[in-house]
């Protein structure tokens, strides 16, 4: 899906990094961002705008993203306000960003910045949604843990229609168009917003390219981390809601 509007004074990327309670990594993230974007054959003569999109948060989050404002020729920080949920900011960031392809990515850097030409090049080559899958037996040995992505992989795959190997890996690139389609019809704004995007995008026919990161690395203090328990729960209530909403239409 291909935006037909005038684009020669757009940025070519928007590169979108929710960031909340991320005082302690966010600026070295933007540090290492910066840095790989000067150097990156690909993408250094690219127009790239970069959001930081920081709920409400008692720590420095949004003063150390303004402190890195100088690295970059175009980076806004956008407030959406109260903590919602991961899903409510990334489509915050999706609904105003402005480049021709626009992707989101973990503030901890899990996935290597080593795939953001790898994934621009998808976008050129006509994919209209380009995901990160991971090894999820290799990624998560804590058995428990294991169990419940797995379980819940194959569940979504169910309800959503969707078969990937991995729909939570937070790295994932829109074309604009599809980033609109998809984020307008968001209805989860938590954890299992990715699986419910990946149904959207589905329904609606969007041709969809997938890259195996063997490289992925976990990090602790992730949003799942909080509660494996209470999260499987949510997840369930969250495919059977996607499950309803797939088979009603509404994502067409």
């Amino acid at each position: 899906m291909r935006s037909k509007k005038p684009s020669n004074t757009r940025p070519d990327l928007t590169i979108i990094i929710p960031a909340l309670n991320e005082e302690k990594r966010i600026g070295k993230t933007l540090d290492q961002l910066a840095s790989y974007l000067k150097t990156e054959k690909t993408l250094r003569d690219k127009k790239i705008e970069i959001i930081v999109v920081a709920a409400d948060s008692p720590d420095k989050t949004q003063e150390v993203v303004l402190s890195k404002k100088n690295k970059f020729s175009n980076l806004r920080l956008l407030r959406p306000g109260p903590r919602v949920g991961k899903g409510r900011d990334v489509q915050y960031g999706m609904m105003r960003a402005k480049g021709k392809a626009v992707i989101f990515m973990d503030a901890d850097l899990a996935t290597p910045l080593k795939y953001l030409p790898i994934f621009y090049k998808a976008y050129e080559e006509g994919a209209d949604v380009v995901i990160a899958t991971r090894n999820l037996r290799r990624h998560h040995p804590n058995f428990l843990r294991r169990l419940v992505s797995n379980g819940g992989n194959l569940a979504f795959k169910l309800a959503g229609g969707v078969w990937v190997e991995d729909s939570q890996c937070g790295f994932k690139l829109f074309t604009y168009d599809a980033a609109r389609l998809c984020f307008s019809k968001l209805t989860i704004m938590g954890w299992s917003f990715d699986m419910e995007i990946l149904a959207i995008a589905k329904a609606n026919k969007l041709k969809t390219t997938s890259f195996r990161v063997n490289d992925w690395t976990p990090v602790s203090g992730g949003t799942f981390d909080e509660s494996v328990l209470k999260n499987s729960i949510t997840s369930l209530k969250d495919l059977l809601h996607i499950l309803l909403r797939r088979l009603s239409g509404y994502y067409n």
